[in-house]
């Protein structure tokens, strides 16, 4: 967890919110699936098994959501680099 602590760490000197997003991952269950566009908030915690928790919106909907299953919509933006490059850690760890 240590790990995923300096992750966090990491993103939340890069990262500027709120941002548009995509869930990038087909889900097993849950309101949220590929496809869909979400406004990712703030970092929210780290948990050991889902990794960084973000604070996200779909509409007037707010969820709490693995960053892991998202892309930064915005290719050009500051953030898009730093959470590609989290996403491809945390699914090779």
């Amino acid at each position: 967890i240590a790990v995923l602590e300096a992750w966090e760490q990491y993103l939340m000197v890069k990262l500027s919110f709120p941002f548009d997003a995509e869930v990038s991952e087909h889900q097993e269950s849950g309101d949220l699936q590929a496809g869909d566009k979400v406004s990712v908030q703030h970092l929210r915690m780290v948990d050991e098994r889902c990794g960084i928790i973000v604070a996200l919106r779909q509409g007037r909907e707010t969820y709490q959501f693995p960053l892991c299953y998202l892309e930064v919509l915005n290719k050009k933006s500051t953030n898009y680099q730093p959470v590609q490059d989290y996403c491809v850690w945390f699914a090779n760890r």
